[in-house]
């Protein structure tokens, strides 16, 4: 009996030094925070771009698909390790349909009880800018829409004044080398939505080649677009009959 008991005790001694104290056990995680909100609709993810400004507690979910509405579309989020999230103020749970055209609030709980405010907001990305005449800069590909294998062989864009809507666009017309032809155009604000803007010929431009002379005249010149990274011009002209309308090129950054 006595070595029972022994025995008993010596068993508690190492099951209990077995257990760790409060003092050698790990905090709870205590960060309250978002890593991502990933957002969809009826047709599934819409692709989006997160913001996450800690020190306001802000989310800005930047939506590339400016055809996706924003009053039927449900949120998942990854927190960080642990934490919960409730809607504060009406707003919809995470994983269910709701409207987020305006700001919504959740609250995100960590695992050691800490908590904060976060807003949500949905908006449409705008990619970046940047400067518009750089992407003309160098050499082109230029296409004569008028005479396509007539295309000039040479095509130079240069910034002008270092001026971000002005640019200087030299190329031999009709593949001709006799005919450097320089082309100062002014391009205009750009259309946020659209991305696209007007371009406006600055100065006349006569040029001849072949034994014919051609004048491109000053004012509206044509479009381009910013995300494409396009000219097309489409001046006024005279001197050569090319059956109506107005003289075409299209002007590309070399791929």
């Amino acid at each position: 009996m006595k070595r029972k008991i022994i025995f008993l005790i010596s068993i508690l001694i190492v099951t209990f030094s077995c257990v760790p104290t409060f003092d050698e056990v790990g905090d709870l995680p205590d960060s309250p925070g978002i890593l991502e909100i990933l957002i969809g609709n009826e047709n599934g993810k819409i692709p989006q771009q997160n913001a996450i400004y800690t020190d306001v507690l802000i989310d800005t979910i930047w939506v590339k698909d400016k055809n996706a509405g924003f009053k039927n579309v449900y949120l998942q989020g990854n927190f960080e390790p642990g934490c919960k999230v409730e809607p504060l103020d009406g707003a919809a749970k995470f994983g269910t349909f709701g409207d987020f055209s305006t700001p919504k609030k959740y609250k995100v709980i960590a695992p050691s009880g800490k908590s904060a405010d976060w807003t949500i907001v949905l908006d449409y990305y705008t990619p970046p800018v940047g400067c518009l005449s750089d992407r003309w800069v160098g050499n082109l590909n230029c296409i004569d829409e008028i005479y396509e294998s007539y295309s000039p062989t040479s095509c130079v864009g240069v910034k002008l004044n270092n001026d971000c809507q002005r640019l200087k666009i030299t190329f031999d017309f009709w593949g001709d080398a006799t005919a450097i032809t320089e082309l100062e155009l002014k391009l205009g604000d750009i259309d946020i939505d659209t991305f696209t803007g007007t371009v406006t010929l600055v100065e006349d431009v006569t040029v001849t080649s072949y034994g014919s002379t051609m004048t491109f005249h000053k004012g509206a010149a044509g479009t381009y677009n910013a995300i494409a990274n396009e000219l097309y011009l489409e001046f006024e002209f005279s001197g050569y009959d090319i059956g109506g309308g107005k003289y075409r090129f299209t002007i590309k950054q070399n791929s």
